[in-house]
């Protein structure tokens, strides 16, 4: 169905034994997801999830830096400028006059959940008082999400799933938007892509979708990203990967809209926030399995080498 992810256009690669795959991927559903532990070493290793929501912050105010998220990270200085954002009719740009702010991947991710945890109070309680403003056409979670990777979860280190981690991070970078809270007092410019730094800088970028893509244009949002770059996976694996990952989060919104007696909204001949993110979470264990199993594949060789 997806083609061999081992190949990567060279002829002196050989193909992992079928077992080595249905191993891979029987494992994979028992092994996800898997909880954080609160004492994450390395640089791909998982921040700890906000347990709380800062309801009191205002829009763009400031507040105490000194919590994150993410296990502590010292020693990088190296910068990297994001990657350009990606959307449905043209390439964001930052002006000359701006100066884009600052900011770690992990400080980043911690700014992502604070937003979507204080405008999912917000929702909520908008809903509670009054009820009518959400009549089955709105998309929920658009309202509040912002990270195609926000419901990812991170394992415990060592991880069961090679460099599953660091790929989780990249898939939380795929954002419709840049978060409108921050908890350094530097707010982001919503015009501007931050420079990332820190040690993470170099392995991750950010990827600016608008919130309503085409198929095509996620598909293509998927293949932009760097998940498992390393592993030097198939090019023509990964692209059939993301095709047929979209595709069946598509059927997936049909047959739920099936059933449903409400109007739906023009705007959801797109893929709703929830199904996107189906999407990339099916992309991402597929890739996570691909490599993998080559990774076990290749210890197995050079351990029968070395016999």
């Amino acid at each position: 169905m997806f083609g061999s992810p081992f190949t990567n256009g060279s002829a002196q690669k050989s193909s992992a034994p079928t077992y080595f795959k249905d191993n891979a991927r029987n494992a994979i559903y028992k092994q996800l997801p898997v909880i954080t532990s609160n004492s994450a070493q390395s640089i791909r290793s998982a921040p700890l999830q906000f347990l709380q929501n800062r309801r009191q912050l205002l829009l763009h105010r400031s507040m105490s830096s000194s919590s994150s998220i993410f296990s502590s990270i010292s020693g990088g200085k190296r910068s990297v400028r994001s990657a350009p954002s990606i959307y449905s009719t043209s390439t964001a740009t930052i002006p000359e006059d701006l100066e884009p702010v600052s900011t770690t991947v992990e400080q980043l991710v911690n700014d992502i959940v604070l937003h979507e945890n204080h405008f999912k109070t917000v929702s909520t309680e908008n809903n509670i008082n009054n009820p009518s403003i959400h009549n089955g056409t709105l998309d929920a979670e658009e309202l509040y999400k912002i990270s195609l990777g926000s419901d990812l979860q991170y394992q415990n280190v060592p991880e069961s799933l090679i460099d599953w981690n660091l790929n989780v991070t990249r898939c939380k970078l795929i954002l419709t938007q840049l978060p409108q809270l921050s908890s350094t007092d530097s707010p982001y410019n919503q015009n501007a892509l931050p420079q990332l730094i820190g040690d993470l800088a170099t392995s991750c970028h950010i990827i600016l979708i608008q919130p309503h893509i085409s198929d095509k244009e996620l598909i293509y949002a998927l293949l932009s990203s760097n998940l498992y770059q390393e592993h030097n996976l198939d090019a023509s694996f990964k692209k059939s990967v993301a095709e047929i990952s979209v595709k069946q989060s598509r059927l997936l919104q049909i047959n739920s809209d099936a059933g449903s007696s409400s109007s739906i909204n023009p705007e959801h001949s797109f893929l709703r926030f929830k199904f996107k993110e189906i999407a990339i979470r099916n992309y991402l264990i597929n890739l996570a399995a691909a490599a993998t199993t080559a990774h076990e594949y290749k210890l197995k060789m050079e351990e029968f080498k070395s016999a």
